[in-house]
């Protein structure tokens, strides 16, 4: 025990007297391990594949694309339109898509209509997905959906991606246009809340990255940190949870 005192103002008495105690204590250790972290680089550099899929928003509420307030109309001046614009940002950040050629193709042979249904994009994704991780290669996939609203579908997608937040799987919602997309936030667990299905089901991880196109436009944030901040992070996630690590030479490949 220590003790210590503030000399009064004629210095023979104390003010204040403080004690302290030194307290001793002791760590056991049961069990310990040492693993090692593997980077997202490490994986890639050492042949793990990324596999982008896309998804388009082809629904009415676009408007008519012979017409200029579309958001699918095509500028006989080489003005891009939202969709446009949005991938080849983002192709110019992941270098999957190196021009809208097959977008304007497609435009061209379909119909527009309604609702806006995601649920069966994800289905399909997954089962992708889940077909690479039952071969057991070493690849990871990536679905762009690029859509001008909210989803009719919020629920039947919340649902598919719980389902599917187990899988190689990330998927990153752009939104174009002037719409309100609050309700898309949601699906993005930036919050810290995971998402949760219609059956109570919690989701694995946070496989889902929302990103409206107006904030990059705005500059508010820079194109690669909006579409590809937690990428590299769900992809960590999932190799750890199952032990998978990067070929080496000795290892060899599966």
């Amino acid at each position: 025990m220590l003790s210590a005192f503030v000399p009064g103002a004629g210095g023979s008495r104390p003010n204040n007297v403080f004690f302290f105690q030194v307290l001793k204590s002791q760590l056991f250790i049961n069990q310990y391990s040492e693993k090692q972290q593997f980077t997202f680089l490490d994986y890639i550099s050492s042949g793990f594949e990324l596999n982008f899929m896309v998804a388009i928003d082809f629904t009415a509420s676009n408007g008519n694309p012979r017409t200029p307030d579309s958001l699918h109309y095509i500028d006989p001046s080489g003005r891009l339109n939202p969709y446009q614009r949005a991938i080849m940002e983002v192709g110019e950040v992941i270098q999957f898509y190196d021009s809208d050629r097959p977008y304007s193709i497609a435009l061209n042979h379909v119909a527009l209509a309604g609702p806006t249904l995601s649920g069966h994009v994800i289905i399909t994704a997954a089962n992708i997905a889940r077909q690479s991780q039952s071969d057991g290669y070493r690849k990871y996939y990536v679905l762009l959906i690029i859509t001008d609203g909210v989803l009719t579908d919020l629920q039947e997608t919340k649902d598919e991606l719980v389902k599917a937040s187990d899988l190689p799987l990330s998927i990153l919602i752009v939104g174009v246009g002037g719409a309100d997309f609050t309700a898309m936030k949601l699906l993005d667990a930036d919050d810290g809340h995971r998402l949760q299905s219609s059956t109570d089901r919690v989701a694995t991880q946070d496989i889902v990255q929302f990103v409206p196109m107006q904030d990059i436009h705005d500059g508010s944030i820079s194109a690669v940190q909006a579409l590809l901040e937690e990428l590299p992070g769900q992809f960590l996630s999932y190799m750890r949870s199952r032990d998978i690590q990067p070929w080496t030479p000795t290892a060899g490949r599966p």
